[in-house]
């Protein structure tokens, strides 16, 4: 419970468990907690002490019921609100997504439909509370929330139950209530009587920065706004963005208009304007210039700047600016990649992202038809394959910026291979991927998601691995991953894991020693220090920056926010990276897909109208319900009961996914890294009637697994932690018996998706022994011959329930085999039924058919297409008076 008062804990705690602080701004802070009497997460904010006392409780609670009171889709409700131990609080729901702020932190400027889009729900916001008596006050990007496409208005209310309860003592301790980027000339100048129309006001700046990038007037200082809020006009929008209708523009404008009868009469009336071809009312010309003569500009200028003193004098804003304020950081350049579906950045392979040291060139993972890399020169207009990376995983750049090593995930080897393009280098085998990275001396330091696994060495010409780090043998340090080494070429970051994201931490070791300290930093995925700040991801996906002292290893201040939604898989792998020159390269949130009935000739129905990151459709045996997993902050298992449409949550605990069902459909079988960290099976009762209990769990890692028909037997792919070749093997295991695994098909080539045909008599698997991934089937248990099924590339094998068809994959087309199975088996046919761009997995079958074989269940990409946001220089954000300054919320 670090940076959470303690006070405030004990006088919570009968009804709210403090987790972490999420943020603090100028009038409060705000904490993660859990609500213990309706078991949900909350947001908690707490005023400022000094703002508490100066309020005082009973005012601040009569006044904060007119706010709870607003019931509107676009408006953050109010939950609950109280006096704990003399500090003022409220409480909020936990919502997933970004502040406005923190998008146009990273994108500069919205396209225009998003930016008229949200201008047009937060209107209906503010036309609502105005209706009911409340001026919201203090709109600005950081108050909107970008939740599941829309907009939500935030502290909604809050800054006029403040500015009513405190009354004439907020004015006597020099507090006030705005943001003056934002703030109406009538609120800038104090006025008692502030209207809608301010509201409306600031919407309009707020909606001109979502389309030109920049609020309407900037300054270097809160005076120099204020003068300008006073005395000048915006540039027009036209000649900064031509794509903005004129209709948008005027409707902008008018809403900026000094006088607020020049403005619309209503929040309702601007959201109206907005998406009209000729708006009534229009202040300024179109692609006009302010009409303020120069005369009246002298005179309104030197007007304001008696007013900028006398408001200067009496302190009235919220913040306390410090003498000799520094100035703002340079402003990074931001701008998004935008790749065609074909080229979309991976959602299955771990760390997918990278970018060169001096930030120029971006490499990424693509599941374009093979898996493989894309890199992209920020001066080209498109990306390029690289050949030769199929089945690539966590690409990184050596320090000179001429080669791109990553992890095979097919072969468990490392390579590398010019930026340019050219020969792919093998230069270790028996990799087992938790994160690579080119370390000084022209060494990759590498690391492993086996159990007990620390990091090791490898020369940049090949070699053998040399361990380095050693983790402690317990549940708290199990693994090491994620390897980021510094600047003064000695030392390396690492993710020390424990077996799930919130037990893991961020360590620091000496590439010359192998000392290693792991620091009391809950984070997932470090990257970097930068001026003197320790970077890394947190298991939420926001970014923390915290003080560091690299020589002493030691924390030297309090982890701040700089960055928010960064998606990351369950195994904490984030997909964000920073270069030496401090440019960052981000992925805005997964691409969510949705679960799609597909007929036999490609032409696809939603089934459900949730979109998440689904991944493994399986239909029960009586095709009524349908298990697959979802991906998050962690992976569970979840079901659909086709009947009910009910969609309902089954696992908890650690990462489970790949899920099968039992022969009798009662149970769903599934992989899991729950207790030990290395993936097991387990299964549990379909309706969540009983626990999940363990099934199977060996040494060599079990990946994925179907039962046989009689439900007696197991059949598994493993993943060798050490030995043989590093490749996938698959075997069988007794239920019965001693649960001794037995050898089906352990040869040098990768074989894995064994698939059971409904008779049990034969299995379905892909195997590389021809130079690419096919498919194949063999007698089970065997012995016997094995036959080609496909013929130019086959991967995720699928049974017909009928037994006579077996369905895969070739790049985008779903092929039809037909086989024949008794007495002998023999292939018969190909047919290739339709081509399509749903969303496939290499290492486990993404895809299921009905029990009638005439439709197939499988995964569509929805919204966009995959953004990468590139900032450069991002990390001059970090300098001058902290991380504080960069906080997105």
């Amino acid at each position: 419970m670090a940076h959470i008062p303690e006070r405030l804990t004990r006088a919570l705690a009968d009804r709210y468990r403090l987790d972490r602080e999420l943020g603090a701004g100028g009038m409060a802070t705000v904490y993660l907690a859990h609500d213990l009497r309706h078991d949900r997460p909350v947001a908690i904010k707490v005023l400022h002490p000094e703002l508490s006392a100066v309020i005082g409780a009973e005012r601040f609670l009569a006044e904060i019921k007119t706010t709870a009171a607003l019931q509107h889709p676009h408006i953050l409700p109010l939950f609950d609100s109280g006096a704990a131990d003399g500090l003022l609080f409220y409480v909020m729901p936990l919502v997933e997504g970004e502040t406005l702020r923190a998008r146009l932190t990273l994108e500069k400027q919205l396209p225009v439909p998003d930016a008229v889009r949200f201008a047009k729900e937060v209107a209906g916001a503010l036309d609502y509370a105005h209706r009911h008596g409340v001026i919201h006050r203090d709109i600005k990007p950081e108050n909107i929330l970008l939740h599941d496409g829309r907009a939500l208005v935030a502290d909604f209310g809050i800054a006029l139950a403040v500015q009513s309860a405190g009354g004439q003592r907020m004015t006597q301790t020099g507090l006030s209530l705005g943001t003056p980027q934002y703030m109406s000339p009538e609120q800038a100048m104090g006025a008692r009587e502030i209207t809608a129309r301010s509201d409306v006001y600031a919407l309009g700046a707020v909606t001109y920065e979502m389309l030109t990038g920049d609020p309407p007037f900037t300054g270097s200082s809160v005076q120099a706004i204020v003068a300008r809020v006073m005395s000048e006009a915006p540039r027009p929008i036209g000649p900064q963005r031509k794509s903005v209708p004129e209709s948008v523009e005027a409707a902008v404008l008018t809403a900026l208009e000094k006088l607020p009868a020049d403005r619309f009469a209503s929040a309702a009336e601007f959201g109206a304007a907005l998406s009209q071809e000729e708006p009534g009312r229009r202040s300024l010309g179109i692609r006009g210039t302010p009409r303020i003569a120069s005369r009246d500009r002298r005179l309104a200028r030197l007007t304001w700047l008696l007013a900028g003193t006398t408001l200067l004098a009496s302190g009235a804003f919220v913040w306390l600016w410090a003498r000799g304020h520094a100035p703002a950081p340079p402003v990074p350049v931001r701008f998004t990649l935008n790749f065609p579906q074909v080229e979309r950045l991976s959602d299955f392979a771990p760390s997918p992202i990278a970018i060169s040291p001096d930030g120029r060139t971006v490499v990424y993972v693509a599941d374009a038809g093979p898996r493989q890399l894309y890199v992209r020169s920020l001066a080209d207009l498109a990306a390029r394959p690289l050949p030769g990376t199929f089945a690539a995983s966590a690409p990184f750049f050596s320090p000179d910026g001429r080669w791109i090593g990553f992890l095979n995930l097919a072969t468990r080897r490392l390579f590398k291979v010019p930026v340019g393009g050219g020969t792919v280098v093998m230069l270790a085998e028996n990799i087992l991927p938790g994160g690579a990275a080119w370390g000084p001396g022209d060494q990759i330091i590498i690391s492993s998601t086996s159990n007990q696994a620390g990091m090791n060495l490898v020369p940049a010409s090949g070699g053998t691995l040399r361990p380095f780090t050693k983790p402690g043998h317990d549940k708290a340090d199990m693994m090491h991953r994620y390897p980021r080494p510094l600047a003064d070429g000695t030392t390396v970051l690492f993710t020390s894991w424990g077996g799930g994201l919130a037990s893991a931490r961020i360590g620091v070791a000496s590439l010359v020693t192998g000392e290693f300290t792991v620091l009391d930093l809950p984070g997932t995925f470090p990257l970097g220090v930068f001026d003197g700040r320790l970077l890394y991801l947190r298991a939420d996906g926001t970014v923390m920056a915290v003080p560091f002292d690299v020589k002493r290893r030691r924390l030297t201040g309090a982890p701040l926010p700089v960055l928010e939604g960064i998606a990351l898989d369950g195994g904490g792998a984030g997909k964000i990276a920073v270069s030496d020159a401090g440019s960052l390269v981000y992925v805005r949130g997964a691409n969510q897909s949705r679960l799609v009935m597909v007929d036999a000739h490609g032409v696809s129905r939603p089934l459900l109208d949730e979109q998440r990151v689904f991944g493994h459709p399986r239909f029960s045996p009586d095709g009524h319900r349908i298990a697959f997993d979802i991906i998050g902050q962690s992976t569970n298992i979840w079901t659909y009961e086709l009947a009910t449409k009910t969609l309902t949550p089954l696992t908890s605990g650690g990462n489970n996914d790949r899920p099968e069902w039992s022969p009798d459909g009662q149970r769903i079988l599934f992989r899991s890294d729950r207790g030990k960290g290395s993936s097991s099976f387990w299964w549990q009762p379909y309706d969540g009637s009983g626990a999940a209990e363990p099934l199977f769990e060996t040494t060599d890692g079990p990946h994925e697994g179907v039962l046989t028909p009689d439900g007696r037997t197991l059949v598994y792919r493993s993943a060798p932690v050490s030995g043989g070749m590093g490749r996938r093997d698959i075997y069988s295991v007794s239920l019965d018996g001693d649960r001794k695994p037995q050898p089906i098909l352990t040869s040098e080539f990768d074989e894995s998706v064994p698939r059971l045909s409904p008779d049990g008599r034969w299995l379905a698997y892909t195997s590389d022994e021809s130079g690419a991934l096919e498919v194949y089937v063999r007698p089970f248990p065997g012995p016997g011959g094995r036959w080609k099924v496909s013929s130019d590339g086959g991967t995720e094998p699928i049974w017909a329930r009928s037994g006579d068809r077996i369905f895969f994959r070739n790049g985008q087309q779903l092929v039809a085999a037909t086989v024949r199975v008794s007495p002998g088996f023999a292939p018969i046919r190909r047919e290739v039924l339709f081509e399509s761009d749903f969303l496939g997995d290499l290492l486990h079958a993404n895809f299921d058919v009905t029990p009638d074989g005439k439709h197939f269940l499988m995964l569509e990409l929805t919204g966009d297409v995959a953004q990468i946001v590139v900032a450069l220089d991002w990390t001059s954000t970090l300098r001058g008076d902290g991380p504080a300054r960069s906080v997105t919320r």
